[in-house]
Parts: C-alpha cells; structure tokens; sequence
C-alpha cells in the first residue's frame, strides 16, 4: 500500500487507559480504529512508553499482524507520537492521521481521503455541515445575532497528509499541544475539505460508553465480527 497510517496514543491517556483499551459493543477503540483503518492503509500505532505493553497485548490479542508499534519520545504527547510515527513510516508519501477519541471510521472516508490525496492535495479533512443553529452570544450571556451556518463546517477524524507537510507541521509546533489543524492554518497549508461521516463523532470514555454502544448497534458495518 502506498498510503500508511498513524493511530496517536499520547501519554495522557495513561490516566484513564479504559477510554483506549476498554470494550465498546465487543471491540476496544484502540482495536476498533486499527481494524476499520488496516483495511486501507498500513498502520503504526504511535505510543507514549507508559502505554506501550498495554497497547502491544490489546493488539497482539486481535492479531493484527501488520500493525507496527512505535515509541514516542518523552513526554509522549501527540507532538512526539505523531513524529515517531513518521519516523517509522519514513519514504512513505501519504499518511492518514487518526484520533483515538474517535473510534468509528468509514471506510468511504478512507477511501475519499486516499483518493484526494492522490490527486495531488497537501492536507485533507473530512466535514460535515453545521445543521443547528448558532448564536453568538455576548460577555453577560446574552444572544446578540444568530450566525450564518451556511459556510461552517464541523472536521472530523482521520485526516490525510503528504508525509512532508505533516513533518513539516510536527517539527514547527510549540510546547502547547499538537493540532494539525490548527498548524495547518497557521503555517497556510491548503487544506481541502471532503465529506465526512454523518456516524463520526468525538467520544470521551468511560463517559459516553453507552451512547457509543446504540450508535454502533444501529450500524451493522461497525459491530465486531
């Protein structure tokens, strides 16, 4: 494969390992997220040292025999585990960034993302219109207008690269933490927008374990095998 992904898995989800490793409706996020992504692109997991073994036995227990471990430098924030990913994956043009907090991955996503990227685009995120409405509101808590939403969009996860311009934006980051995103629009890398997955979301386990599980029971191509 000519595309490669990188699964981030910063060390602050040391403190609460159950939103990576935990069950949701028979699969971890962890296990979940490499297996919808492993049928598109070859992937490393980019881990902080303290969550090493725990990832390795989650991933040897579902055999994802392809799947590469990679050990971020201290401090093992997202910053360093994406740029031990690209370390890992070095000579590859195209890489798909993920999120562990966004366990459901579509593969018509996957494939828009690759194809887009193919056809020349430096960075790709995947959207989706904003359908409620949006307020501004002032300092007091009071509305003052309601917004035009016809030119707003919510991103999503995952997002595509050319390796160079990810590295690029890993290796000018600051101390604060890592969002491509936003070293995107800082540094004016040309993002192009797709559509995205209307099932994606952003999930914060334990918390949200049971709304999790009713969205992916509605949809058949997510539960585990």
């Amino acid at each position: 494969m000519s595309v490669a992904a990188i699964v981030p898995v910063p060390a602050r989800f040391a403190e609460r390992p159950a939103a990576v490793l935990a069950a949701v409706a028979g699969l971890s996020p962890l296990e979940r997220v490499v297996r919808s992504l492993t049928e598109t692109a070859d992937v490393v997991v980019a881990v902080a040292e303290q969550l090493r073994e725990p990832v390795r036995r989650a991933l040897a227990g579902q055999e994802f025999s392809a799947v590469r471990i990679a050990v971020a430098e201290s401090p093992g924030e997202r910053a360093q585990c994406v740029a031990a990913g690209l370390r890992e994956l070095a000579g590859r043009p195209h890489v798909v960034l993920h999120d562990i907090e966004w366990p459901l991955v579509g593969a018509d996503v996957l494939d828009r993302i690759v194809a887009t990227l193919r056809d020349g685009a430096v960075a790709v995120m995947p959207a989706r219109p904003v359908t409620d409405s949006v307020k501004s509101v002032s300092a007091e808590g009071v509305v003052t207008a309601t917004l035009d939403r016809s030119q707003l969009r919510t991103v999503q996860y995952p997002r595509g690269f050319t390796a160079d311009a990810l590295a690029l934006l890993v290796a000018q980051s600051d101390s604060a933490p890592f969002d491509e995103l936003e070293a995107a629009l800082s540094t004016g890398t040309e993002v192009t927008v797709i559509d995205g997955d209307d099932a994606a979301l952003s999930v914060e386990l334990p918390r949200d374990t049971d709304y999790l599980a009713a969205i992916i029971e509605g949809r058949q191509d997510l539960i585990a095998d």
